[in-house]
This record gives structure tokens, C-alpha cells and sequence, in this order.
């Protein structure tokens, strides 16, 4: 074979290929001894009903002595309840979008006695660390429920604990923002020395709120410290069930305002909103929280102005805020936002405080509420 034929014939194979992999072969099956190159015995075979012949292997052994740390179950497959025949499918869906590190922060939000961890980071990456945290402790998880989000420890003894025995059980659910996640925990007791042989139901409330308070700490000071292993090696795709969507969404109204809906209970809703407005440094003239109102004042631009460094020569030139005579005032509004129960949770509206209502002050009002959108936490 000569220079030539060697290069045709390497493109020819190679176009077969490229075929092969983009049409799934359909053209080539009606060419003449085809099957040789893609067939079932070809050479660039079709591979993706290859899963239906993967086998179980053992499970990872750690070493004695050595951290397990980082390992976990990612491609586990779940039971899916409901489904009684079990059917292969040849065309596998797209996988899910894997999230990278996050740098918002872990931290313990309180309300009345109640107390829960808010992370910056989506369920099926905090899961697996919440179960990292429980490995460190010697803590045995008992059980899982991942569509629910629920996972619930066996029974141990805290250090330092004489009298009782704990059972915990986590709750992890979206945070307000998208890709954040919500930790809650509920904590039972029983006596040393009384073997628990009857199952102990868990109460609305944990039985004591300073051992629950205790352990929230530890774990939420376990995360922070392992904010690194928030990547794709540390996802539980099991947990990838759970929603990444958060409990704070813009709506549009058929006038043309926006509302801002909240997947959570009133109380929760006003003092997460009353947060963010003094996150976002909004001035707040007056609130009420059995009318649900927040009366504040808004001024379009000044978060984005105050970031900003002060402008040049030019700038002030080509603006004409400046030299040119311009003003460069930012416009303030007075704006009521009023929270409305709902089935679902609460809808935040504004609307002037006073009987004007124009284009501007509605936009301003949209703009309030995107700003809250992305600053309730």
C-alpha cells in the first residue's frame, strides 16, 4: 500500500467513526459489509446497552488506621417505589448538572427556640458531608430517605453524658436560594440504663433543645471546616432527588408588578425578610408584624453605586453627571411591602407609601423585590 491509499484509508475509517458515534450507525447499516466496522462485532460496535450486562462488586474496604473521609456511595441506584417491571432504556437521559464549590457561608439562624443551619450549597453536596460528620462521631446512621430528605442516626452516648442515650434526625431541604440547603434537626432521649428495645417516635419538638442546640453547633462548625469538599467528587446523587430549586421566586401579575412567593410559613417569612432588608442596608421607617408590613425606604442603584469606585474624569464628562451640569442623583422611593398568606406559603407585594403610582415607582417596586429574591436567606 502506498502513501496514498494509507491516508485514504485512514480517513475513510475515521469518517466511519465519526458516523458511527453521531448517527448511531442507521446510514451505515445498509452499506454492504458494514457490520464488520459497526456491527454488533465491529470494530466501533455501539456500547450504550453495555450497562445491562455491569455487574455488583464489593464495596470499598478502607485500610485499618486509614480516614475515610471523602468516600461515599455516588452511583448508587435507588428503588423506585411504584414500579413494580423493571425496564431497561437504550437512550439514557442527560446527567444531572453537577454544581462547583460554593462561597457563601455556613451559619445557624434562630427564631424563638428553634434553630437550623443554612449553607450555600445544594443538598446532594451537603448529604453526604452531614454523613462524613456522623463517621467522625462514631455515629451509626440508621436510616435514609433521600427523597424525603431525611436521614436518622441509631442511638449513641454523648461524651461527657452519664444518664441518657440521643437519637437525632436530620431534615435537609432547600434554603431560599437556589442551590442552598436547610439543616433542621429533632433530637429523643431514653435512659442509659434502660435498653431501648420499643421504638421511640419523635416529637414536633426535641425533647431536650439544648442537646439538639449542641450538636446543630458541632455540625455546622464540621461543614465550614470541610467548605473544600464541596465539589463534584462529594455529590450524593441519590440525594440529587431532593430539589435545588429555593423557597424564594419571583412571580409576574397580569399588571405588570412582580410578587415575590416564599415556600415557608409566615413567621419564618418575616423575620428571613426583615433580614435581608438589613443585609441589603435598606432603611426601614416602620414595621408591623401582624399587618405584615415593612415601610422602607428604596433607592434604585445605590448597592451597585456604593460598590462602584468613584468615577473619573471621562465618566463624569460623557454622563453628564458631572462637569457637563448632569444630575447624578439616584431617585428615592417610599415603598410598603406587605406580606399575604397563602396555600403555599407567603407572596411579599409593594406599593407606595401615598396615593402615587407611576411606571417608575412599580419598577422600583420589581427592583425591591429582585433585590430581596437574591438576599433572603
Amino acid at each position: 500500500m502506498n502513501l496514498h491509499s494509507y491516508k485514504y484509508a485512514i480517513t475513510t475509517l475515521a469518517c466511519i467513526a465519526a458516523c458511527a458515534a453521531i448517527s448511531g450507525c442507521s446510514m451505515l447499516a445498509k452499506v454492504p459489509g458494514a457490520g464488520k466496522v459497526v456491527g454488533d462485532n465491529g470494530v466501533f460496535r455501539d456500547h450504550k446497552g453495555d450497562y445491562l450486562k455491569a455487574e455488583t462488586i464489593p464495596r470499598t474496604k478502607v485500610p485499618q488506621g486509614k480516614d475515610s473521609f471523602i468516600i461515599d456511595d455516588l452511583l448508587v441506584i435507588p428503588e423506585l417505589p411504584g414500579i413494580v417491571k423493571k425496564q431497561a432504556f437504550l437512550d439514557a437521559p442527560p446527567p444531572r448538572e453537577i454544581e462547583v464549590k460554593s462561597d457563601r457561608e455556613v451559619v445557624i439562624q434562630r427564631m424563638d427556640k428553634s434553630a437550623w443551619i443554612v449553607v450555600g450549597v445544594s443538598p446532594s453536596q451537603v448529604w453526604p458531608r452531614i454523613k462524613d460528620y456522623w463517621r467522625k462521631n462514631n455515629v451509626v446512621v440508621a436510616s435514609e430517605n433521600t427523597n424525603a430528605g431525611v436521614m436518622e442516626t441509631g442511638w449513641f452516648v454523648l461524651a461527657g453524658n452519664v444518664t441518657t442515650q440521643e437519637k437525632f434526625r436530620v431534615v435537609v431541604e432547600p434554603g431560599f436560594q437556589d442551590n442552598s440547603s436547610e439543616i433542621h434537626m429533632l433530637q429523643i432521649e431514653a435512659p442509659q440504663a434502660v435498653p431501648v428495645v420499643a421504638q421511640i417516635p419523635f416529637q414536633a419538638k426535641s425533647i431536650n433543645a439544648d442537646t439538639e442546640f449542641t450538636v446543630l453547633t458541632s455540625l455546622s462548625g464540621f461543614l465550614a471546616d470541610v467548605a473544600d469538599l464541596y465539589q463534584a467528587s462529594a455529590v450524593s446523587f441519590l440525594a440529587g432527588n431532593i430539589s435545588n430549586n429555593g423557597k424564594a421566586a419571583i412571580a409576574s401579575t397580569p399588571g405588570g408588578s412582580e410578587v415575590l412567593v416564599l415556600r415557608a410559613d409566615y413567621d419564618r417569612s418575616w423575620a428571613a425578610l426583615g433580614r435581608a432588608l438589613q443585609r441589603a442596608g435598606i432603611d426601614v421607617q416602620a414595621q408591623d408584624a401582624e399587618q405584615g408590613v415593612f415601610d422602607v425606604v428604596y433607592i434604585p442603584g445605590k448597592i451597585e453605586d456604593d460598590k462602584k469606585e468613584k468615577p473619573g474624569f471621562l465618566h463624569k464628562v460623557w454622563t453628564l453627571g458631572g462637569l457637563l451640569g448632569g444630575d447624578d442623583k439616584l431617585k428615592v422611593y417610599n415603598l410598603r411591602m406587605k406580606l399575604l398568606k397563602t396555600k403555599e406559603g407567603v407572596e411579599v407585594v409593594v406599593s407606595p407609601v401615598g396615593p402615587t403610582k407611576d411606571a417608575a415607582t412599580q419598577e422600583a417596586g420589581n427592583s425591591l423585590l429582585e433585590l430581596m429574591k437574591i438576599t433572603i436567606a
